[in-house]
């Protein structure tokens, strides 16, 4: 399990033992899909708005932007979740104003140098977008220490009270899937290719799992057309991914814990439950 994922449950359990009763609860929703928060809080089964757990230090969120060269400036991919909005604009602007600076992004990235305003208010409107109204931050991830010093929790508008925010143009694989009964065949040949041989290949839930003989780690293996992550669960039994071919150039926030729990904003996110 990634670090992200363990936080995301050890926020939603902080949260279950601390602020759920017979009427309000909290239920996971995100996971690896990017389009969804995280946590969703729910009053007598009724949706009722999302909540974002994050580490100390994470990505917070990204949009692609391709380098313009017969304009000499950057393009917001359609094909990004959301649509161009006033913040990714302003953003694409600045970056054009420098644009021998950023024309040919690596897969190392060159940060952005800009007023940060711009990077929290895209963020504040991303997460805005997906019906987020609080963030929860676990601070120590992992030893399932759900103290209330080890969390903090804040309205989104106080986002740039909390974190220090840096952004990055860089070039990086858009992502994975689950694989369709379709990729089935060409899962067991790769897996074939390097020694591996399949004895089970199934569905549970969303995800597919191999049963296969080999070593407890993670494999990246490249098949006829797509390029497979084989990641141990437990003994003899991996999770696989498809992942992508295409390495699109980002506009990636990432964010850094400066700020400790408020008062003021517990007490807000206390008020929800009256």
């Amino acid at each position: 399990m990634e670090n992200w994922q363990i936080c995301e449950k050890e926020c939603l359990k902080y949260l279950k033992a601390n602020f759920a009763d017979n009427k309000y609860n909290f239920e996971a929703e995100g996971g690896s899909d990017s389009t969804k928060s995280d946590i969703l809080l729910t009053k007598s089964g009724i949706a009722i708005f999302y909540i974002e757990s994050k580490m100390k230090q994470a990505q917070c969120g990204q949009f692609v932007a391709f380098t313009n060269t017969d304009s000499n400036s950057f393009d917001y991919s359609k094909a990004n979740a959301y649509p161009e909005n006033i913040q990714s604009e302003a953003i694409l602007d600045k970056m054009t104003e420098d644009f021998d600076r950023y024309k040919n992004p690596g897969t190392d990235g060159t940060e952005l140098l800009m007023d940060k305003s711009y990077f929290y208010s895209w963020i504040c409107e991303f997460y805005k977008a997906k019906g987020v109204k609080y963030f929860i931050i676990e601070k120590e991830v992992g030893n399932d220490n759900m103290k209330s010093d080890n969390f903090v929790i804040f309205p989104i508008e106080h986002f740039q009270n909390y974190f220090d925010v840096i952004a990055l143009y860089r070039r990086k694989k858009s992502g994975s899937a689950n694989p369709s009964e379709n990729d089935y065949r060409e899962i067991e040949k790769a897996a074939t290719s390097e020694g591996f041989s399949i004895k089970k290949i199934y569905k549970d839930g969303k995800y597919v799992f191999v049963k296969m003989n080999a070593k407890p780690m993670t494999y990246k293996i490249i098949g006829e057309s797509h390029t497979y992550q084989f990641k141990n669960e437990k003994e003899d039994i991996f999770k696989v991914t498809r992942l992508s071919n295409t390495s699109n150039p980002n506009v990636i926030f990432s964010i850094s814990l400066v700020q400790d729990q408020q008062e003021r904003d517990i007490e807000k996110f206390k008020l929800e439950f009256k």
